[in-house]
């Protein structure tokens, strides 16, 4: 039987009043990490570096697919680190080494594998900044308003997605790209450090019989792996090719931009209604109403239709996908793995993540249009449908 660590007798409204400290801790940890504004500023160094190298479009970007192995090969072993001995060190290490990183990928030179190499550096670095530490310090201060609080915690990302551009966009412009870099390795210093000492305050102690820290692969784990994965691949590749299916379709591309800024609203509100939701429903049956709007986008870019819709319903899956792994995983893995657990799921969907964009720009360049990886992508999210649907009950009810 699973060990609740929050207080059972609290309602959610009682748990966020004494807890808020660590959820805010945890949402500006998330949005100074890899997941923040190491992933939404990324696309800022684009145009300098091909000025700079003479590198194309492509190669640049590819540094996020560097990015996203890094945290894939890192998550399942910070996660069970975690479990044995605690976030605090692991999280103080990481955001003490990340700036160290990034500082090394300012020195890089024209060398695009040094690019990619000191981005999976920076990314191996950054693996206590990412949910995979985080959410597990949520989960055991919170239970009856975990949900809520997670989601609080992951609009970390949605706000280092609408501040990164705006923010050091003009420090590159003014200043170059790697002046860029070290205001990013100063920000990560100053915030990540102070709010890491703050990680695992105010949660009980795992006791040393119950701290295994081990991935548990049982059916019901299995299939939430394979959850993460396919979301990853789909919905990573929609979101970055939703700009140039718009262009192909002879939408100006400044008009597709702003288009796309409708993901990041549709993200932020989605991290908040689906986290209370999930709080007072079943969560694989809200996981099933919020995913099915990806399907429906997916039809809609299919048959050319209406753009902002069909990115707003991309932004409603985008921000439904990471709070709900994080979610499942609380309450269908015992807490004291929970670490080892979800940073093998968060991995697996940081893997389909770096595969996903170019699997789907490979399929429409052979095909000649986005049709073909278009149906693949609403046929695979129907499969993640049903697999959601068949989670069954919670390991445990959530005490009440």
């Amino acid at each position: 039987m699973r060990t609740s660590f929050a207080e059972p007798a609290a309602t959610p409204g009682q748990e966020l009043a004494s807890g808020w400290p660590t959820v805010l801790a945890a949402a500006l940890a998330i949005g100074v990490g890899m997941m923040g504004v190491g992933f939404y500023s990324l696309g800022l160094f684009v145009t300098p570096l091909q000025a700079e190298f003479g590198w194309s479009r492509a190669q640049v970007s590819g540094a996020a697919t560097f990015q996203q192995l890094g945290i894939f090969l890192s998550a399942p072993v910070v996660g069970w680190l975690a479990d044995r001995f605690g976030s605090r060190r692991i999280a103080i290490a990481s955001y003490l080494a990340t700036p160290l990183a990034l500082l090394a990928l300012s020195r890089v030179g024209p060398s695009l594998w040094a690019w990619y190499a000191l981005w999976l550096l920076v990314s191996l670095a950054g693996c206590g900044t990412t949910p995979a530490i985080w959410a597990r310090v949520v989960s055991l201060r919170f239970d009856k308003g975990r949900g809520l609080a997670l989601g609080l915690m992951l609009m970390g990302t949605g706000t280092a997605a609408m501040l990164a551009p705006a923010l050091l966009g003009p420090v590159i412009a003014q200043h170059g790209w790697r002046t860029g870099l070290l205001a990013i390795a100063a920000t990560i210093a100053l915030v990540g450090i102070p709010v890491s000492l703050l990680a695992g305050r105010g949660v009980a102690p795992v006791r040393a019989a119950q701290a295994r820290g081990r991935i548990e692969a049982s059916g019901v784990m299995v299939r939430i792996a394979v959850i993460g994965f396919l979301l990853g691949v789909i919905v990573a590749a929609l979101i970055i090719h939703l700009v140039p299916m718009l262009v192909d379709r002879g939408v100006p591309a400044a008009q597709a931009a702003q288009v796309a800024a409708t993901v990041g609203i549709a993200v932020v509100v989605a991290r908040l209604v689906v986290g209370w939701l999930f709080d007072r429903f079943h969560a694989p049956r809200v996981a099933c109403l919020f995913l099915t709007s990806p399907v429906i986008a997916c039809l809609i870019l299919w048959l050319d239709g209406p753009a902002v819709p069909a990115a707003l319903l991309l932004g409603l899956a985008a921000g439904a996908e990471v709070d709900m792994l994080a979610y499942f995983t609380s309450r269908y893995a015992a807490l004291e793995n929970y670490g080892a657990t979800y940073g093998a799921i968060l991995g697996l969907f940081s893997l389909g993540a770096a595969i996903g964009p170019p699997l789907f720009g490979w399929a429409t360049d052979a095909t000649g249009s986005a049709a073909l990886a278009l149906a693949c992508s609403g046929a695979g999210l129907l499969l993640v449908l049903v697999l959601i649907a068949t989670l069954g009950p919670y390991r445990s009810a959530p005490a009440v």
